[in-house]
């Protein structure tokens, strides 16, 4: 699991809080179920933000382990201040069905 994907990373920010980590996570396990008997392999790798990666990382493991215990996210209502808004999503799904007409 790389944490590279943080909305605080310094070298990517691509604007994950720790609960897209955790939905993640969960969608793996439900994957593992379907298709290998649940069977899963993980592994940290990456993420630079010494600040967040410990939050993303316990989502991570709060899910595999079914633990109740939450370490919440700090950083999750600026990290969701920065998703695009509804406009912005209705614009660019505007936008590529028109392009799609132009390519496909």
């Amino acid at each position: 699991c790389g944490f590279d994907a943080s909305g605080v990373d310094p070298l990517s920010r691509m604007l994950c809080h720790a609960d897209t980590f955790r939905l993640l996570t969960r969608r793996t396990l439900d994957l593992a179920d379907e298709l290998c008997g649940g069977r899963v392999v993980m592994s940290h790798e990456g993420g630079y933000s010494e600040a967040h990666v410990p939050f993303c990382g316990h989502a991570v493991l709060q899910e595999l382990s079914g633990s109740h215990i939450d370490a919440g996210d700090p950083l999750l209502t600026r990290i969701s201040g920065q998703q695009p808004n509804q406009r912005t999503t209705d614009w660019t799904l505007d936008l590529i069905r028109e392009m799609r007409t132009h390519f496909f």
